[in-house]
């Protein structure tokens, strides 16, 4: 396999998951790009004991913790632009809306935030498991027990404003 098809087969799934972590499309363009060079400096420590995918989800991983140490804070999802509102009543109505529906996300697990975030980008079942060094089922299964939650919580906050 060549550098570029090796780069082109991985890119999506490692940038998705950094965005999952971290929320920032600019950071996590900048953590991909890092954890692909990062990745071809040792290149000899990958063992292939798991795909390489999942190995560069893991150097990602720890640069977005390392780089989380640095900064003190990332972006959070709710502050991501919206615009998908034809009034401005509207546009404050989704954005309510998607701060909370993201905050219920983020009082997931960790496996279960970065399951569901992944899944909205667009990321298949299949792509999440090896992301994460899990099957496809158990991302199916992940994600639908995030959804569920997410909605179960969206369900209870609607009732407690009624």
């Amino acid at each position: 396999m060549t550098l570029d098809a090796f780069y082109t087969e991985n890119y999506r799934i490692v940038y998705v998951y950094l965005l999952s972590l971290c929320g920032d499309a600019m950071l996590a363009e900048d953590l991909t790009s890092e954890t692909f060079l990062r990745a071809l400096r040792y290149i000899d420590r990958y063992d292939g004991t798991c795909k390489p995918s999942t190995w560069l989800c893991q150097i990602g991983k720890n640069l977005y913790l390392n780089e989380r140490k640095r900064q003190k804070r990332c972006v959070p999802l709710d502050e991501l632009p919206m615009n998908v509102a034809a009034s401005p009543e509207e546009e404050v109505s989704a954005r309510e809306t998607l701060s909370a529906l993201l905050q219920f996300a983020g009082e997931l697990p960790e496996q279960h935030q970065q399951t569901f975030f992944m899944r909205l980008e667009g990321l298949s079942f299949r792509e999440i498991g090896a992301a994460l060094g899990k099957s496809e089922n158990w991302a199916r299964v992940t994600f639908f027990r995030a959804k569920s939650k997410i909605l179960e919580r969206w369900e209870a906050n609607n009732l407690e404003k009624l």
